[in-house]
């Protein structure tokens, strides 16, 4: 029986930044479903890795396959609408609201995403629906994660990095 092909595939992935080695050869494959967490030193290539994934940095040498294809040749819009990104620091536009900060994904993308959906996503990510009228800098810093957890989730990705 053959094994299911990896969703995520980093193939002896090196990234350098002159002298500096940020990922030193990383070969891994990620099934379907699965749910992995990278644990590491801080400054250890843990977020340079995952930024090979949506392309915002190139390995140096390797390859990242997504859904068995070679990121680097995927028209970067269509791999990111593929890939939810939650930011280490969080990435909420400060003059939109929770609401449109949800929906700015889609609405990029040309979809208008309901009310319904936006009240949906926020239960989902334990805040009261009401939230959505409210300016991120009405949050905590603990709602204002969970907030950029349902932008990344509403474009209903294929993968979810945070």
């Amino acid at each position: 029986m053959n094994a299911p092909q990896p969703l995520l595939q980093f193939d002896g992935v090196i990234c350098r930044f002159g002298a500096v080695t940020a990922v030193g050869g990383v070969t891994c494959a990620i099934a379907p479903g699965s749910f992995v967490a990278m644990v590491g030193a801080s400054g250890s290539g843990k977020s340079t890795l995952l930024k090979t994934v949506n392309t915002l940095v190139a390995p140096t040498a390797g390859r990242v396959l997504f859904g068995g294809e070679d990121v680097s040749t995927l028209p970067p819009a269509r791999l990111r609408r593929r890939v939810g990104y939650v930011f280490q620091g969080i990435g909420l536009f400060p003059h939109f609201s929770v609401a449109e900060n949800i929906a700015i994904g889609p609405r990029l993308t040309g979809e208008k995403l309901p009310p319904e959906r936006i009240a949906e996503l926020l239960a989902l990510v334990e805040l009261d629906p009401a939230m959505a009228r409210r300016m991120p800098d009405e949050l905590s810093g603990g709602q204002r994660q969970r907030v950029g957890v349902a932008r990344a989730l509403a474009g209903e990705p294929e993968l979810l990095i945070m």
